[in-house]
Parts: C-alpha cells; sequence; structure tokens
C-alpha cells in the first residue's frame, strides 16, 4: 500500500521499524489504513509487543476491531491512535476488547468519538488497568462527562485529557468531583 508520505509496504515498515527487544512499533504517519491494521492483527512477528503507534493513520473503527479481534497483539500497554477516523463503534470495539485489558495508556486524540464512546469506554472492564487516557479534540459533551464521571472502572486513571470536547462547566465540574477520580494527578479541561 503507498499513501501520502508512505512509500513503503506494511511489511516492510514491520520489518524496518518493530523493535522487537523493546517490544515497540512505531508507524504514526505512515497511512497504513483499515488495511494495514488488519495486517498487524495478523502479523505472528509481533508477538509480544507492548507498545504501538498508529497515530494518524487513516485507520477507522474496522482497523480498531480488527485489532481487537487479533490473536496475537494481546499484550499492549501503550495504544497510540491519535488523529484518525475512530467514532463510537470502534471505541465500542476498544471497550469490549479482551486484547487491551493491559492497556495503561490509550490515546484517542483527535477522532470522532461521541458521548456514546466515552460511555462505553468509561464502564469497560478491559480498560481497569489505564493510568493515562487521552480523549482532547473529540465530540464528548456534557454527556461523555457525565458518562465518565460516573465510571466504576477508569478510577486507576493518573491523567485524563477531554480538552476541546465542548464540555460545559457543569460538566468540567462533573469531572473534578468524581470519586473514580480522586486520585487523578493530571486533568486537563481547557
Amino acid at each position: 500500500m503507498k499513501k501520502k508520505f508512505n512509500d513503503q509496504p506494511i511489511e516492510v515498515l514491520v520489518k524496518e521499524l518493530f523493535l522487537k527487544e523493546e517490544g515497540t512499533l512505531d508507524l504514526r504517519l505512515k497511512y497504513i489504513g483499515d488495511e494495514g491494521a488488519r495486517f498487524l492483527a495478523a502479523a505472528e512477528e509481533l508477538r509480544g509487543l507492548r507498545k504501538l503507534n498508529l497515530e494518524r493513520n487513516d485507520i477507522t473503527s474496522a482497523g480498531v476491531k480488527a485489532l481487537c479481534e487479533s490473536p496475537v497483539l494481546t499484550q499492549l500497554t501503550v495504544l497510540h491512535l491519535e488523529r484518525n477516523s475512530i467514532d463510537d463503534a470502534g471505541a465500542s470495539h476498544i471497550a469490549k476488547c479482551a486484547n487491551f485489558s493491559n492497556l495503561q495508556y490509550l490515546n484517542l486524540w483527535k477522532n470522532k468519538l461521541g458521548s456514546e464512546g466515552a460511555g462505553e469506554l468509561a464502564n469497560s472492564i478491559y480498560m481497569s488497568s489505564l493510568t493515562a487516557l487521552d480523549l482532547a479534540q473529540n465530540n464528548l459533551g456534557d454527556d461523555g462527562a457525565k458518562a465518565l464521571a460516573g465510571t466504576m472502572t477508569l478510577n486507576g486513571l493518573k491523567y485524563l485529557d477531554v480538552f476541546g470536547n465542548g464540555i460545559s462547566e457543569d460538566g468540567q465540574n462533573l469531572l473534578k468531583n468524581a470519586e473514580a477520580f480522586s486520585g487523578i494527578q493530571e486533568l486537563i479541561l481547557t
């Protein structure tokens, strides 16, 4: 696949960029799309991958679904999905994904998430290991803030960014005073 700045097929990118000893694969700005996500999900050489950066890759909820259904990507602790086209359906896939139960850091900045997606993440038993969640520049609104504030599973968060989501002062206050976020160290609202 050849798109925008990427001049190599996904197979070559994985061979060149996968740092096996570190368990890291950085594919930011490679525009691999859903097809590339499906390749990653089936790539046996990625067993043991812990940190995956897919920032700005034209990935939609279909690509997220492929990652979630992967028999290979089961040990991720860090996942960058910022600046893609992931909507509430994608957030739902993530929330219901046993593969992602070890995630400590999840970045969904500047996607297409709404309040429904925020609610799915807030109620996910698989997101309970998260310590950092970036949801900035989406469309969560006050309903999304309310869903996050009512979480029973995200109480280990130390960092939460919801900047640029159209959250009113009342919604911000819900987040500031949420019992689940009493141990949060950095809450970015504006």
